[in-house]
């Protein structure tokens, strides 16, 4: 996707669209959630960038659990009184 189709979907200038990707300026909270939803990007790593930092391996079994089939992935649901 190019800059210009990107800044028509959000509805922003293509300048604003690139001084959000090479300068680094942060978009709007509306441009940022349009975004983020579009592309379904989870937001915690701009939310909560410490929890990001965890070890290689909670990176992997995160990746997997991300990749696994929710409608084939049992739940247990348990209720606190």
């Amino acid at each position: 996707m190019t800059q210009e189709q990107l800044a028509y979907i959000v509805d922003r200038a293509p300048r604003t669209i690139m001084y959000n990707e090479n300068d680094g300026q942060p978009p709007s909270l509306n441009t940022f959630y349009q975004m983020v939803t579009m592309f379904d990007i989870s937001v915690d790593q701009y939310f909560y960038p410490s929890k990001n930092k965890g070890s290689e391996c909670r990176k992997r079994i995160d990746a997997m659990l991300n990749a696994l089939d929710p409608s084939r992935v049992p739940v247990e649901v348990s209720v606190c009184l």
